[in-house]
């Protein structure tokens, strides 16, 4: 399922390019809320569409309108500049608003509120005038439009004083609040451009799918959360149904793409009032679990077939993990005991089978077994439920933290039908390369598997810190022959790449071809060899998205690749 969606993709982003693709240029002065809503997903849905879009977000965390009015005035350079272009995406510190006003003849610049003041009319002024004065006088495109972000409400359960006391915490509270001060807001300094993504996660929220669109109480859910954002983003500004679009990503189910795209949509067309969903219903059919799972710990990925296990406490949990493919399977996973927390210092760039993405093994959970910050975790465990009871199961594990000069040996012990199975152990320190494997695995009558990660014997570390970044399971039996995608590995590196372009498998390949985003064949090459480092010669190849393609006996991997 995973390789036909890519295909597909593929195809409708041949058909739609065409000589009247609109280009946009948007500039959002903002905070981790614009981060939400216009880093991830936005330009895949412009580029699916036909349209070709850059985006670049001034970022500083919890940022005001008067924050940003105050360092306008002061010309300050304490920004994250945040931009994508071409699907690269860079980010420079210490950058003006004035610095980024400047960079680009800006279609679209958008302005918000923090969230805490959002639906509090008489914090915005004088602060939203004078910001809009200053970017007014500023900017290189006289037809430039100027946006504000309506942002959404908090999630019902989220316990936070500015909740209490500024709205009641009651969520319909702050989303109506929300709703009248930007958009009396945006009336009062002559924008006519809203993008309605609070009303967005709020019709989202009237579905099945309930109030789950934030992932800590107000910041939003890393897949289908930022999806719905992007989705209204996209929709009002490039005017057309987002219900149309071919684009979701890997790792939200195509339920949960229906309801964020009816949630942008009827938010677009009805922007001051919840349009409810409930009658939406998860027609998604969930697979057997027959394919490779994979899990990060920590991570903020949304990209490729990868689950994200963001909380650390206890009864934190998964439900219905995807395989490679973006199918839902009934494998769930539970924290059972707690980790102390989310490490990131993890490495930047790997090479092991698993083909991880930085984003992923830059982060993982920690736990300690002296006190560090009040907290002692001398074992942490997470729980594999809904399993054949049957089957057996193969484990990878990975583990990174750098800049160690110390032991960080961790152990990670399988207990299923057999208490103590495998017992496993890595080196997390410095580690870029090394996986831990446990073969054949089998559940208890309960299906369940449990994974209990502690110091190893050979941990030096004073407190005793231990790591786990990444996990990859299959059923031992899908993983038995050789073109099965455990043991089918694809590495192309680096990634981003500049003149050079490394590529590499674990078997023998009859294929390996370049693919441009338009769908032209850029590179073809046949007859790799298992083991050897394939190197191309990239110079001419202009900047941009590419699809590598990789096949041997009938079974093809793919790559998505930005070329500098």
């Amino acid at each position: 399922m995973y390789k036909k969606h890519l295909l597909s993709l593929l195809l409708v982003l041949i058909t739609c390019f065409s000589l009247n693709a609109k280009q946009v240029k948007l500039l959002a002065i903002g905070n981790s809320f614009s981060d939400d809503a216009v880093e991830a997903n936005l330009y895949e849905l412009a580029l699916a569409g036909g349209d070709t879009i850059i985006i670049a977000n001034m970022y500083i965390g919890g940022a005001t309108l008067e924050t940003h009015a105050t360092n306008a005035k002061n010309n300050s350079t304490s920004y994250s500049y945040r931009k994508i272009v071409n699907g690269t995406r860079t980010v420079l510190a210490n950058y003006s608003i004035e610095k980024a006003v400047k960079e680009e003849d800006w279609d679209y610049i958008s302005f918000q509120q923090a969230s805490q003041f959002s639906g509090k009319y008489e914090t915005y002024f004088p602060h939203l005038s004078d910001l809009i004065a200053y970017v007014k006088a500023r900017t290189t495109n006289p037809n430039v439009q100027f946006v504000f972000h309506s942002t959404w409400a908090y999630a019902q359960s989220f316990s936070n004083s500015n909740f209490t006391n500024y709205y009641g915490g009651n969520q319909m509270t702050m989303y109506n609040a929300i709703v009248d001060a930007s958009h009396r807001a945006a009336e009062a300094v002559g924008i006519e451009i809203v993008i309605p993504a609070g009303t967005a996660i709020q019709n989202g929220r009237s579905s099945i799918i309930g109030d789950n669109f934030c992932r800590d109480g107000y910041h939003l859910e890393l897949t289908y959360g930022r999806y719905t954002a992007a989705c209204a983003w996209y929709e009002k500004l490039f005017n057309k149904p987002v219900t149309e679009t071919k684009y979701r990503p890997f790792t939200i189910t195509s339920f949960q793409a229906k309801v964020a795209q009816q949630a942008a949509h009827y938010a677009v067309i009805n922007p001051k009032e919840v349009t409810s969903l409930a009658h939406l219903k998860d027609d998604t059919e969930k697979v057997p679990f027959s394919n490779r799972i994979n899990l990060s710990f920590g991570s903020s990925t949304v990209e490729g077939p990868w689950n994200t296990l963001e909380n650390y406490a206890v009864d934190a949990k998964l439900n219905d993990l995807r395989d490679i493919y973006g199918d839902k399977t009934d494998v769930d996973v539970i924290v059972t005991k707690r980790f102390t927390g989310i490490n990131s210092s993890g490495a930047t760039s790997t090479t092991t089978e698993l083909n991880m993405p930085t984003d992923v093994t830059k982060k993982s959970f920690f736990g300690n077994k002296t006190s560090f910050g009040g907290i002692t975790t001398p074992v942490a465990g997470i729980k594999f439920s809904s399993l054949d009871k049957n089957e057996k199961y193969d484990f990878s594990i990975f583990a990174s933290r750098m800049s160690s000069t110390e032991n960080l040996e961790t152990y990670y012990q399988f207990s299923g039908a057999n208490p103590a199975d495998t017992t496993l152990y890595l080196d997390a320190s410095n580690n870029t390369d090394k996986l831990v494997k446990a073969i054949g695995i089998a559940p208890n009558e309960n299906g369940e598997i449990e994974l209990e990660i502690g110091p190893g014997p050979n941990n030096n570390n004073s407190r005793g810190f231990y790591y786990i970044t990444a996990l990859s399971f299959a059923p031992h039996k899908a993983t038995s022959g050789i073109n099965d995608p455990m043991h089918f590995s694809l590495s192309a590196y680096p990634n981003p790449f500049d003149n050079l372009l490394n590529i590499q498998t674990d078997v023998d390949i009859e294929s390996v071809k370049i693919i441009s985003i338009d769908g032209k064949l850029i590179y073809s090459v046949g007859n790799l060899a298992s083991g050897e480092t394939y190197k191309i010669n990239t110079e001419k190849m202009t900047s941009g998205i590419y699809i590598v393609s990789v096949s041997n006996n009938g079974i093809s991997n793919f790559l998505k690749l930005v070329k500098k």
